[in-house]
C-alpha cells in the first residue's frame, strides 16, 4: 500500500518581521524546514496589518528597523486586545538590556547572528507554553 501524500497539518502560524530580505528568508526557510507555516514581512506597519487580519501562534520581531522598529510593534500588539496575548520573539543584535528598556513585554530574547536550532526550540516553546495557557 503506497504512503500517504496528503500534506500534514503544519506546527503552528508564525509570523516573522525583519527588514532584512536574506534574514526574513533564513527564518522562513528554517521554519518551514521544522513544519510551520510563515509569513514574512519587511516593516512594522505590514506586522500589524497581518496580525490584525490572522491570528498567529507566534511573532518574530526584528529590533532595528526604518519607521516603526520591532519595539514600537511588540507594544502595538500588547495593546491591542486582538494581539494582547501573542507569543513574541526579539530577534537582534542588541543587548537584551537595551531591547528591554524599549519594550518588556516579549515572550523570548533571540540574538543574531541567525541560529535556525534556537530559533526552532525558542518558536516550539512558544507555541507550547501558548496552547498551554489557552487549554
Amino acid at each position: 500500500m503506497a504512503a500517504s501524500t496528503l500534506p500534514t497539518a503544519p506546527r503552528g502560524r508564525v509570523l516573522a518581521v525583519d527588514d532584512s530580505v536574506v534574514m526574513r528568508e533564513l527564518v522562513t526557510a528554517s521554519l518551514e524546514a521544522a513544519g510551520y507555516s510563515v509569513e514574512a514581512v519587511a516593516s512594522g506597519n505590514a506586522a500589524l496589518l497581518a496580525a490584525a487580519r490572522e491570528a498567529f501562534d507566534a511573532v518574530i520581531l526584528d529590533v532595528d528597523m526604518p519607521g516603526m522598529d520591532g519595539m514600537a510593534v511588540g507594544r502595538a500588539l500588547r495593546l491591542d486586545p486582538r494581539t494582547r496575548s501573542a507569543m513574541i520573539a526579539m530577534h537582534t543584535s542588541l543587548d537584551e538590556a537595551d531591547v528591554r528598556s524599549g519594550f518588556d513585554g516579549y515572550n523570548v530574547f533571540l540574538r543574531k547572528p541567525f541560529d535556525a536550532r534556537r530559533l526552532g526550540e525558542c518558536i516550539d516553546r512558544m507555541i507550547r507554553d501558548r496552547h498551554r495557557h489557552h487549554a
